[in-house]
């Protein structure tokens, strides 16, 4: 077992949503160089996916909430963002987009603020609760990636879907009344697992392909 795999145990064993482990586990393979931008940090640097991130980037945090002592300034990303262009070399994009009533000039201002050759990474939920902070709007394909980063001119788009399976994604959705009971809930996420992997056995098609938690993504300006 790798050190990865360790730090995965040791992050469900921490309460984390399973959605929520496997973006920090996709975040261990991501190293960043230069000045990075992370949006909808909160006033906990232990929730932020760069705390995961590898390198030397150096980070600045934004929300739609300021907070001037933790250093997280105020953007509303439906709107033109206050920011110089060609700013930063990366920007982290974490289970925000669900949450904008208006989402198409994101793309058009993520890519107007990231230098040439930089990096957009996020990741976004899909067989998930409705979760409001403050609303939840939408769900996102991989489809959906895939059309409007190429249309907002990215390049060396990678979508990847996260899950096992139906009783992976069942697991998934029952988890806030699971998480109460915490050797239970250890116990059937292990046996979801094996499940998800005995039918694995049977199918072509990769199953987290057609039941994702959600989607990891990564492309290029």
């Amino acid at each position: 077992m790798n050190n990865n795999h360790l730090k995965f145990l040791k992050l469900i064993l921490k309460k984390n949503t399973l959605l929520r482990v496997l973006q920090i586990y996709e975040c261990f393979n991501i190293i960043l160089y230069g000045t990075s931008i992370e949006f909808g940090a909160t006033d906990n640097k232990d929730k932020t996916f760069s705390n995961f991130i590898k390198g030397k980037s150096k980070f600045h945090y934004s929300n739609k909430i300021s907070n001037k002592k933790l250093k997280v300034f105020y953007s509303d990303l439906t709107k033109k963002l206050n920011i110089p262009s060609k700013k930063y070399n990366n920007v982290l994009f974490f289970n925000i987009l669900e949450h904008l009533p208006e989402y198409k000039l994101t793309f058009s201002e993520i890519f107007r603020i990231i230098k040439k050759g930089g990096s957009f990474i996020g990741s976004v939920p899909f067989i998930y609760q409705i979760h409001a902070a403050p609303n939840d709007y939408f769900r996102f394909s991989k489809q959906f990636f895939e059309l409007n980063l190429k249309k907002y001119k990215f390049r060396q788009i990678k979508v990847k879907a996260l899950g096992f399976g139906p009783f992976t994604a069942s697991y998934s959705l029952l988890y806030p009344y699971l998480k109460y009971l915490p050797l239970l809930s250890q116990i059937c996420l292990l046996l979801a697992y094996i499940l998800d992997s005995l039918i694995q056995l049977f199918v072509k098609t990769d199953l987290k392909e057609i039941f994702p938690l959600g989607y990891f993504f990564i492309a290029k300006k």
